[in-house]
């Protein structure tokens, strides 16, 4: 006997379709999971497929259950928020296989949809994979490179990108997108959209972890399920499940994350999370990622980045004035951050471990310029911090109203002769000629390093690894370390970041120093120098490089 399980609430507004509870229908689509299917990966793989009660209970009983009065699913589409690990992507292959039996729909046509080839083919491979582990499925299907195909059926799953070209011709029977956080906007689901037009009882899955909040397509599609949730809007065809902490619950707390992520102690490690969430607590944006991917929390896109405790941890034995002495001859990679005309302009070399000590400190020495009229400018107690900075020799006032490059240039120079810098970045954006001038003429290495998402993000993620690691030494410099405080860190859909200055600084938080810092290290260990070719002779044998 199949195990009596309770009936899903029937939706408001379902009333109009002459919804019905179809138990035998809602009964076959969970058991074809167990009998049919096998895992993937990990410690379940090749183990039969069972729905865990929430899988079964919240999402496959309710979308293939209700009915309407023709017979047909009374759920046309479904919104799906869920934290990592928690097996979406396993449920997301075995709902795309199930719906290729389901219907048995002649020339039914499905998708995997991502941001990007690589993302959809995910959840394709994955259903190719538990296709292959079946008999019954693999005599049936056609597992190729770029689809699985149905001959019987004449029916077809592929991997669908983002980017609506090409597309219009699609006659959709099921799509499930995933990741769609990462989503920029809703193009591919428009044109998946209107392209089910001709299917009897065609089905979109929206599957993915919370987003940033205000960005992306997944966004407003996510203050629509909060409005359905909430009965603001009555649409009985969208099927919402949102498995997330609470707005006020306490994130470090282990009830808050079983709370939010069903699949805890199951394929959600109680360790991994502790680790984790210990992890978090280091970084404030490592708390927004935890929060956002591990309790499915949108977050805000600015986020605020280095913390005080490490950053003073940091400066190291020496003092930032001794620092240019101490590393005097030594390999460095800098990084220019010009104002545009009267604002801060800022000059960072950075200094990787020394050959023999590779798990050293990377020291940090700057030079900061302001026009001496924009300190006359500022408010009176900016005013004072500036001159602060000024006596103690940290800043460098330039005659006049507007920035002089050739000050800039000069000192750029002048450190050359110091230093062996091996990589100058700067970003190309209105530096006119500058640039070339320092390349061509001064025989400086410039490099042009722009300020975008993936540009940055690497660079900027591994500078945040130093700070909170202690491994970065910048001598206390004091208006680096007021720079530090006022950073914050813009983050995309795909979780790359880029400095931004904080919104409780706003415009007096200037950060350029530390933008600069980020655009050295990424020279030093982004764009590693080629070593001089060589040729020995080793016993007879000729030897390159």
């Amino acid at each position: 006997m199949p195990e009596k399980l309770s009936v899903p609430p029937l939706p408001p507004g379902a009333e109009k379709f002459g919804a019905w509870w179809d138990e035998e229908a809602a009964q076959k689509a969970c058991a074809f999971f167990p009998a049919m299917l096998r895992h993937t990966e990990g410690e379940w793989a090749g183990k039969p497929f069972y729905l865990q009660d929430w899988q079964r209970d919240d999402i496959i009983r309710p979308l293939f259950g209700w009915k309407r009065a023709d017979g047909t699913r009374l759920y046309r589409r479904a919104w799906i928020e869920i934290p990592r690990k928690n097996g979406k992507t396993e449920l997301a292959a075995g709902i795309s296989l199930l719906m290729m039996f389901v219907d048995r729909e002649m020339g039914g046509q499905g998708y995997s949809m991502a941001v990007d080839k690589d993302q959809a083919k995910i959840v394709f491979s994955k259903a190719a994979t538990m296709a292959s582990m079946n008999a019954g499925l693999s005599n049936r299907l056609e597992l190729l490179k770029g689809a699985i195909f149905c001959p019987a059926l004449n029916y077809s799953f592929r991997p669908l990108s983002a980017g609506p070209q090409g597309k219009h011709g699609l006659s959709p029977t099921f799509a499930i997108g995933d990741e769609v956080h990462e989503w920029r906007d809703g193009e591919l689901a428009d044109v998946v959209h209107k392209g089910t037009a001709a299917r009897r009882q065609p089905l979109e899955i929206y599957i993915t972890t919370a987003g940033i909040k205000g960005i992306g397509y997944a966004s407003e599609q996510h203050e629509l399920a909060l409005e359905i949730l909430s009965g603001e809007v009555i649409d009985p065809t969208i099927l919402v499940v949102i498995f997330a902490a609470g707005e006020n619950d306490d994130w470090t707390k282990e009830e808050t994350w079983r709370k939010a992520n069903p699949n805890y102690g199951v394929s959600v490690k109680p360790d991994y999370m502790r680790e984790e969430a210990e992890k978090a607590a280091r970084s404030p944006r490592a708390e927004n990622d935890f929060r956002r991917f591990h309790l499915n929390q949108w977050t805000e896109q600015v986020t605020r980045w280095i913390p005080v405790i490490d950053w003073k941890a940091s400066a190291g034995p020496i003092g930032w004035k001794d620092l240019p002495a101490h590393v005097a001859g030594r390999r460095c990679f800098g990084g220019i951050d010009l104002s545009q005309a009267r604002d801060w302009s800022s000059l960072c070399w950075c200094f990787p471990p020394l050959d023999d000590d590779p798990d050293g400190n990377y020291i940090f020495v700057w030079r900061f310029w302001l026009p001496e009229q924009s300190l006359f400018n500022e408010p009176a107690g900016r005013r004072a911090r500036y001159q602060s900075y000024v006596d103690a020799g940290a800043l460098t006032l330039m005659p006049g109203t507007i920035v002089d490059n050739d000050y800039i240039r000069a000192q750029t120079n002048a450190d050359a002769e110091l230093f062996r810098p091996e990589w100058i970045g700067i970003d190309p954006f209105n530096m006119g000629d500058m640039p070339s001038r320092m390349r061509d003429t001064d025989g400086l290495p410039i490099e042009y390093f722009r300020q975008g998402y993936l540009s940055m993000s690497p660079a900027s993620k591994g500078f945040e690894r130093l700070v909170l690691g202690h491994k970065l030494q910048h001598g206390g410099h004091p208006v680096a370390s007021w720079m530090a405080r006022n950073i914050s860190v813009q983050t995309d859909p795909a979780g790359n970041i880029k400095p931004d200055k904080s919104a409780e600084t706003g415009a007096a938080g200037k950060i350029d120093g530390i933008v600069a810092a980020i655009m050295a290290y990424g020279g030093a260990t982004l764009k590693p120098p080629e070593k001089p070719v060589g040729v020995q002779n080793v016993n007879g044998i000729l030897i390159i490089g």
